[in-house]
């Protein structure tokens, strides 16, 4: 179970690296149907499109971050939009993230071809057949790489494939930590939640999604899925939900919608610019949706909400259970 949810995850790519061409056909053959997987028999042509063609693509992040101009939607929108953030093109998705490298190759090994590698943040997996566990393990102990693996490994396809998804998602999280040291109130639990990032993990498995990115006011992420669809879930805390109920009665807004919130039985997604209600806001009710409650280091109240919104009511005289259970 992951423990952490990422501010954006998108397709990236896994560079599998092999002086034998049979044996990378069937990793290939594999793995292609799940990853954006790439080949390479030759450690030359490997380096170079890792280290010179995804830098001239501007596939590697440089320093130009952008600056601190204030905590608010429309800062943390302008650094999730950074560099590839939110560019759904083909380019995007050949930013590799995983390297999975044989150690046993006849011009380098596959440590010595892990240690020319510029870009700090891919994570890189060893497979090993003649590599002694001592040199695996000071490799893993160094940071050189990231997980090793036996060729031989009874189970090796499965236990790659979980390192392989494990290792992206580590990626997207230590390339998030400092967006959200800089972009993000400290104080927001939720992204280190371990029961909140299980109920985020099992939305994003039922709906096959594939890319998510987080946004503010209110608390949300995009959810992209496989087939195109787009969802956004929404994630308040008990001090949200009480912020909303309190601009609710200073609007005077409709009593049952008030009821609705301050029951925590539904969350609002109010479709304006700071995300709270608005007098003579035209069917308000169509923006409540039934919630689930997650009781994690403090109680959170969610909903994963389809783009095409129903356009009657909700019945919010008799609440229904959440989407995800």
């Amino acid at each position: 179970m992951k423990s952490k949810i990422p501010l954006y995850y998108y397709p990236t790519q896994v560079v599998f690296v092999d002086d034998n061409p049979e044996f990378l056909d069937a990793l290939s053959l594999t793995f292609s149907h799940e990853f954006n997987v790439k080949v390479f028999d030759n450690t030359d042509s490997a380096l170079t499109y890792i280290n010179e063609a995804q830098r001239e693509a501007k596939l590697i992040a440089d320093e130009d971050k952008p600056k601190l101009q204030g905590d608010s939607d429309a800062w943390v929108k302008r650094v999730l939009t950074h560099q590839n953030i939110k560019r759904f093109d083909e380019l995007r998705v050949q930013e590799v993230s995983v390297l999975v490298v044989d150690y046993s190759m006849p011009t380098m090994n596959g440590i010595d071809f892990c240690e020319k590698i510029k870009n700090s943040s891919i994570k890189k997996i060893l497979l090993t057949g003649y590599a002694t566990p001592a040199e695996a393990v000071r490799a893993f102990n160094n940071n050189t790489i990231h997980y090793y693996l036996k060729k031989n490994s009874e189970n090796m396809q499965q236990e790659l494939k979980e390192a392989i998804q494990q290792l992206q998602h580590a990626y997207f999280n230590e390339l998030s930590s400092s967006l959200k040291a800089e972009a993000i109130d400290s104080g927001t639990p939720f992204f280190a939640d371990p029961q909140l990032a299980y109920y985020f993990e099992q939305a994003c498995t039922k709906l096959e999604v594939v890319e998510h990115y987080f946004l503010s006011n209110p608390s949300r992420f995009e959810l992209r899925a496989k087939d195109g669809s787009t969802h956004c879930c929404v994630i308040y805390t008990e001090e949200d939900m009480e912020e909303h109920t309190q601009i609710l009665v200073e609007e005077g807004a409709p009593a049952d919608l008030h009821t609705a919130i301050a029951s925590r039985k539904f969350v609002p997604l109010f479709h304006t610019e700071d995300g709270f209600y608005e007098p003579r806001m035209p069917n308000a009710k169509t923006s409540i949706h039934p919630s689930t409650l997650i009781q994690g280091a403090v109680n959170y109240y969610c909903a994963v909400i389809a783009d095409k919104t129903a356009t009657t009511p909700q019945n919010i005289d008799t609440p229904t259970k959440g989407l995800l259970h």
